[in-house]
């Protein structure tokens, strides 16, 4: 062995034997007795939708009395601060864990509205998740607004499972401005660029009452031009009557 590369080969033994002493000695400095001396929170998706902001969760965690910062690491419950997250209104996931160095790390996603209700009485939004959740104030998200008579349950199984459907169907999800639900519960979509409105009626077989209007618009509307009318009635078997 040369004698270059057995001095090198000691250097970086000793440079190793440091890094590991530090190592030691800084992780042994951390006890369940150490403060915290800071709360790290990261919102995953903060730049894709700003229902909440890290000062809002910082002062929620406070008001739950769940805010680390100046409390003893052992004494500190990653899994209670998670659980306390996930009862903010905005929150969908929300994970934590103390470090090395005593710092508490939070990492927090979003909900994701897919559609808005608005009934007489009040308005708030389903997001993709199924479930009910306020509209944050001063935020109006690209999502399809649903009027009229429906309750939660509506809203939340036959309702949510037609509005991912219109959002999956690259036809229709471009045409269909709101939908409207009336005191019978029948189902009226808006459109876009076209004023008459398609009465669907209920929501059995909406696939195939789309399927047969879409066929009428691509070999007949679109060719020949889009007819004044008013509505476009979908409800009878086999049938788009115009009116």
């Amino acid at each position: 062995m040369s004698k270059k590369k057995s001095v090198f080969l000691t250097i970086a033994a000793v440079l190793g034997c440091i890094v590991v002493v530090v190592c030691v000695v800084t992780c042994s400095h951390v006890t369940d007795a150490t403060l915290c001396e800071k709360v790290d929170i990261v919102i995953e998706d903060y730049e894709t939708r700003k229902y909440v902001d890290v000062k809002e969760l910082e002062n929620y965690l406070k008001s739950v009395s769940c805010y680390s910062l100046g409390q003893p690491v052992g004494q500190i419950d990653c899994y209670s601060i998670e659980q306390a997250l996930l009862g903010h209104s905005m929150i969908r996931t929300a994970h934590c864990h103390k470090t090395a160095m005593g710092v508490v790390s939070i990492s927090v996603s979003q909900r994701v509205p897919v559609f808005s209700v608005n009934t007489s009485d009040t308005i708030y939004w389903v997001d993709s998740d199924r479930r009910v959740m306020p509209c944050c104030e001063g935020v109006e998200p690209n999502i399809l607004p649903i009027f009229g008579s429906l309750t939660v349950e509506s809203a939340t199984e036959d309702i949510f499972d037609f509005v991912m459907w219109l959002d999956k169907n690259e036809y229709w999800k471009e045409k269909i401005s709101s939908v409207q639900i009336d005191d019978s519960n029948s189902v009226i979509l808006n459109q876009v660029n076209y004023d008459a409105k398609i009465l669907l009626g209920t929501l059995s077989g909406y696939e195939d009452k789309l399927a047969r209007l879409q066929k009428l618009y691509t070999q007949g509307f679109d060719v020949l031009g889009y007819p004044e009318c008013q509505e476009l009635d979908l409800r009878f078997n086999g049938q788009v009557v115009r009116r």
